[in-house]
């Protein structure tokens, strides 16, 4: 990774981490030419070393991300910037996990005038993983207070990604903007907060419509107006028994590649597990679906502790991959081989591995039932007939926004529909999986087992997604579904993300689990682990468990492993709430307040010498807030305390690690 550059006359750097989020064409439309394709230039990545003159503006693309997302979209915003500036601005994308902790300073110094941070939110307030590094020593520097000027040469704007149901609203983002301003930077623009509850893309395009021309004038840049090239692959089709014998040949290499048992898995590369039970949770009348899976993980380097997350590799189904095939006049069975041009615009990744069937791409890697951001509507128009091109350009221009809400964003159009409903936009395959379908992402999964219980399994509780939408469509999730029909022995790519959720380190300290629905699943862990220290003579401290469901006669998911936690003394009080089941609904919270004098000790500190923890897992929109509500309301009853020392209360516990929440 490049640090310190010999001359410059300015430089801005993009930071960029993000889980989840959509983004729109950084004020930039791209316009139809001859033969479908645009006129633009290749902007250059991290990895280029360039000539500089000295006289260029530099623009660094960091990016940190857990799915790919966020460096997806730094590259396009290294790509806007080369479409608007041309050669006066050399951009590049570098990702910020190669930034530790020790190297930020000097990567925020070394001849940099403008920096631009998109920073997510992940989890309780907490930055992404391989953000995290940089925040918190931006955070601890500023804290500090011996450092008051030291980045005083720098100019910088923040964009929160964020999603108002959490209570810590872009924590992460607001950490980074009051760090900067501690260490004597200066904000270009008012700090900008996304809301991914709402419309991320509309945010991100108000911010980035106010960032260029402020960015223009600080450093005295003229926008050219120019438009990039659509990213897109170069295709190469593979007809006959070579196509086939190469497409099993890339299939049996990726199977021994991901297959490895000596490989560490990780998102990059995950391992392939195989699945070794699927069962359904929920009882014959009930109207939803909930499965058990465990994956066979014996003899391999995949390790996890309890609480940890699993990453999963969905595939879309077969009706699907159907639908997306007949939009694109396309043979599933038909082999291609996609490559990189040399001259491919920044924002185009590293193509999956190819040659592969038509059939195979769709499945593993599309996202096609999310909705579709500006670009892909912008590279369809470019293929559409005159009509629907003047409609799909208009919907993915600035002036197409109220449009856009109206056609996309409320009623949850996912781009599969939106292909269908423009027949004309027959898109070839290098323009498909480069430019409209983005990469289908993991999908991850508090993990429901311990390594305490048996190190070989690890196992997934999920619910399967399956709605109806306002287009009238019946959405069911790619990954919940794929899972709920996974057959045993059928290999699937997984690997594991470390989480905070933890027991606490003294097993004696007294805990509070909450944990509705598939929120259970990490105590499911707890418990198991719990019950291997007390076989091992270990000494239990007390540990309440709240779950909630709709019935207990449909859905009151591992009824018999909860009770015998109880009777074995591996936890000491088990209440459940039944919203369903009575004429009035109850839940998780209204347990809490009934329990209200066991929880207030934990809660206060005045048993357990001041170690009890409170664990909070499953919806965060309402469930969270809700037990929020019931804990202050608890403190203020059983201690007498006003609000605000409620508030304090929670807080210290927040502070000291001892409020864990684990929700989406």
């Amino acid at each position: 990774m490049e640090t310190t550059y010999a001359a410059m006359t300015s430089d801005v750097v993009v930071v960029s981490a993000a889980v989840v989020l959509c983004v729109s064409v950084g004020g930039l439309v791209w316009m139809k030419t001859s033969g479908g394709r645009t006129t633009g230039s290749s902007v250059a990545t991290g990895s280029e070393k360039d000539a500089d003159d000295g006289t260029r503006t530099k623009l660094t693309v960091f990016y940190g991300t857990q799915t790919g997302t966020s460096e997806r979209y730094a590259r396009e915003v290294v790509a806007h910037a080369r479409a608007r500036y041309g050669d006066a601005v050399r951009a590049r994308a570098i990702d910020l996990e190669t930034v530790d902790a020790m190297g930020a300073e000097d990567a925020l110094q070394a001849e940099t005038a403008c920096a631009v941070f998109l920073q997510s939110t992940y989890g309780d307030g907490e930055p992404t993983d391989t953000s995290q590094d940089f925040v918190y020593w931006a955070r601890d520097a500023a804290n500090d207070g011996r450092m008051p000027d030291l980045l005083e040469s720098l100019t910088f704007s923040v964009f929160g990604l964020g999603n108002r149901s959490y209570e810590q609203f872009n924590a992460a983002a607001k950490m980074v903007h009051n760090a900067l301003i501690g260490l004597g930077a200066k904000p270009l623009l008012k700090l900008h907060l996304g809301d991914d509850d709402q419309c991320l893309e509309q945010d991100f395009e108000n911010w980035i419509e106010a960032f260029w021309p402020a960015f223009e004038t600080k450093f005295g840049l003229h926008s050219d107006g120019g438009d990039e090239d659509l990213p897109r692959y170069d295709v190469v089709m593979m007809d006959g028994g070579d196509g086939e014998r190469a497409a099993a040949t890339q299939a049996a290499k990726y199977e021994k590649e991901h297959s490895n048992a000596r490989v560490a898995a990780t998102a990059t590369h995950p391992f392939l597990a195989p699945v070794k039970v699927v069962r359904e949770l929920y009882g014959n009348g009930a109207d939803r679906s909930c499965v058990h899976v465990d994956f066979n993980i014996s003899g391999t380097s995949l390790h996890y502790k309890t609480g940890d997350h699993l990453g999963v590799f969905a595939e879309n189904g077969a009706d699907i991959v159907k639908r997306v095939a007949k939009t694109l006049k396309c043979d599933v069975d038909s082999v291609f081989r996609l490559e990189k041009p040399i001259d491919a615009p920044a924002s185009l990744p590293e193509p999956f591995a190819t040659p592969m069937t038509v059939g195979g791409a769709i499945a593993r890697y599309v996202d096609v039932l999310s909705m579709p951001r500006k670009q892909a509507l912008a590279a369809l128009a470019s293929v559409a007939s005159d009509k629907d091109a003047k409609k799909l350009a208009f919907l993915a221009s600035p002036a197409g926004k109220d449009e856009f809400a109206k056609y996309i964003t409320k009623p949850h159009r996912s781009l599969l529909e939106v292909m269908e409903d423009y027949p004309s936009a027959v898109p070839d395959l290098g323009l498909f999986f480069g430019a409209i379908a983005p990469r289908l992402a993991p999908r991850f999964y508090s993990i429901s087992s311990s390594p305490a219980a048996d190190k070989n399994i690890v196992t997934a509780t999920v619910a399967v997604v399956k709605e109806k939408v306002a287009t009238g469509r019946e959405h069911e999730g790619v990954a919940s579904t794929f899972l709920q029909r996974a057959a045993e022995g059928q290999k699937i790519p997984i690997f594991v993300r470390t989480s905070t959720f933890r027991l606490p380190q003294n097993p004696e300290a007294p805990i509070i689990m909450i944990g509705p629905g598939t929120g259970y699943a990490p105590f499911r862990g707890f418990l198991q682990e719990r019950t291997a220290l007390k076989a091992s003579g270990a000494k239990l401290g007390p540990a309440m468990l709240f779950f909630g469901c709709r019935n207990k006669d449909k859905d009151f998911m591992y009824e018999a492993e909860m009770q015998a936690a109880l009777e074995d003394g591996v936890i000491t009080s088990l209440d459940v709430a039944f919203s369903r089941d009575g004429p009035k609904k109850v839940y998780v919270q209204d347990k809490i307040i009934e329990k209200a004098s066991t929880v207030y000790p934990i809660v206060k500190g005045t048993v357990g010498k001041n170690e009890g923890a409170v664990y909070i897992c499953g919806d965060a929109k309402n469930m969270a807030r809700d037990v929020n509500k019931a804990l202050l309301s608890v403190l203020m009853r059983e201690g007498d305390y006003a609000a605000h020392e409620a508030e304090e209360i929670l807080r210290r516990l927040k502070n000291e690690f001892r409020y864990h929440q684990d929700v989406w």
